[in-house]
């Protein structure tokens, strides 16, 4: 069955990397991904697979069902870009550019679709296969977000957020994806690795303005509490364990009013990214302390946001060993990259939480990821070679009834049930105002 899914699988790549490259040559940024999906309506048209789309907006799925007993297979892609100034494709409306290979993923993804359904095989062994074409999974254009949430057309910030909401993979048993492997490596794929999870918060401190040359002392510089406040997240540095992998990086937003007034209000932004969620909310803590300290110095009231960003991204090792079984028919043993912890984040993570998942690095690119200079170097090892090794997975997957998904998600441990996820994105979202009368003695 392996080898003839691989016959029925050539013609079919030759017209995936097409749209795969035509969607690379228009990008478009997260909820705005209506361009991107036409051209996969045109291919799922093209092979009679039935498709629902606007799934979280701008999403899509598209479904072979067996009508047979077995597991639910979910393949996963993302749909959007990334603001990439320079980029040869970089969209003129929003700077958006495919810098970070989710169009690869589309192609991939639609290749494994079409060639499982032209061979046969979720018809002979049963169950049911998705494509979930997810929106906006970069942390980016919140204005935008901002005024769909006002509206009430999303509640989530990411496309994969919004459809655990909306409980999409409610009768999905596992995942499968694949994502851009980093640049400049010397691996073809990568299995078993983690991701950062991260909070995004926002600090404003609010002071007074005055006079900056005729009666500065007459105001609270906001400025300067920010610049305190930075200073201070520097020097908690030290006490991140190195275990954790902590990030917090920060941007200035706003840096007061005029020159010519002291600042009353400036803004910063910042994630604060670690490896589990114990770490991510300790580091949380000390973050809001150098805040509160800042302000507290120079006088300013604070006012702290923490938005839910993304959870950590843990790989199912089961799922994993059935994805590696069938990767290595076409990838030497020491050109797979093993158990690596990247300290980017990803909304793959929230997923990961709730069922098994395994996201598999893949390579074939050139450039820096979010660079301009990104783009597709080796179609075979971006588009082929993981359509192959997914289909032989998908086979071993649906053979005997399913067996080893059912035996996968036995042993799966998740975190969190959808509604324990739903409900602490709810609390992780929250705004606290410090004011500085209420510090006083």
């Amino acid at each position: 069955m392996k080898t003839n899914a691989k016959q029925v699988a050539m013609p079919i790549i030759e017209k995936v990397v097409d749209i795969a490259e035509e969607i690379f040559k228009n990008p478009e940024l997260g909820y705005k991904e209506v361009r991107t999906v036409g051209e996969i309506i045109k291919f799922l048209e093209a092979y009679n697979i039935p498709y629902t789309k606007e799934v979280a907006y701008t999403g899509i799925i598209a479904t072979i069902d067996s009508g047979k007993e077995g597991p639910h297979i979910g393949l996963v892609c993302d749909l959007d870009a990334v603001p990439t100034n320079g980029h040869p494709y970089c969209n003129p409306q929003d700077n958006g550019a495919h810098t970070c290979g989710h169009y690869a993923q589309i192609g991939v993804m639609l290749g494994v679709l079409a060639t499982i359904k032209e061979a046969g095989i979720v018809e002979a062994l049963g169950g049911k296969v998705s494509f979930i074409g997810t929106p906006a999974e970069e942390f980016v254009d919140f204005d935008y977000r901002h005024e769909l949430m006002a509206q009430g057309k999303i509640k989530y910030a990411s496309g994969k957020q919004e459809m655990i909401h909306l409980g999409v993979f409610e009768d999905v048993d596992l995942v499968l994806s694949c994502h851009t492997l980093g640049t400049g490596m010397p691996y073809d794929a990568e299995i078993d690795a983690t991701l950062n999870g991260f909070i995004k918060k926002r600090a404003v401190f609010h002071g007074k303005a005055a006079h900056a040359g005729a009666n500065p002392s007459q105001g609270i510089n906001a400025l300067n509490a920010a610049n305190l406040a930075m200073t201070g997240i520097n020097f908690l540095r030290e006490t991140f364990k190195e275990e954790d992998a902590i990030r917090v990086h920060f941007m200035l937003v706003e840096g007061g009013q005029s020159v010519n007034t002291i600042p009353e209000r400036t803004t910063l932004d910042m994630y604060i990214r670690g490896k589990s969620v114990e770490a991510i909310m300790n580091a949380n803590e000390k973050v809001d302390r150098a805040l509160r300290a800042g302000g507290l110095a120079i006088g300013c009231d604070v006012e702290i946001t923490d938005t839910p960003g993304y959870f950590p991204l843990r790989q199912d090792r089961n799922l994993t060993k059935v994805v590696e079984d069938n990767m290595r028919h076409y990838i030497q043993a020491e050109r797979i990259l093993r158990d690596g912890h990247g300290f980017a984040s990803g909304d793959m993570g929230d997923i990961s939480m709730i069922i098994p998942t395994v996201e598999i690095g893949t390579g074939g690119f050139v450039g820096t990821m979010h660079g301009k200079d990104f783009q597709t170097e080796d179609a075979n090892m971006a588009y082929n070679i993981p359509i192959y090794y997914f289909i032989g997975t998908i086979v071993d997957l649906l053979s005997d009834k399913g067996q080893k998904v059912y035996e996968i998600k036995e042993n799966f441990k998740p975190i969190f049930t959808r509604d324990e996820y739903l409900k602490t994105l709810e609390n992780l979202n929250q705004t606290r105002m410090y004011k500085l009368e209420d510090t006083k003695c």
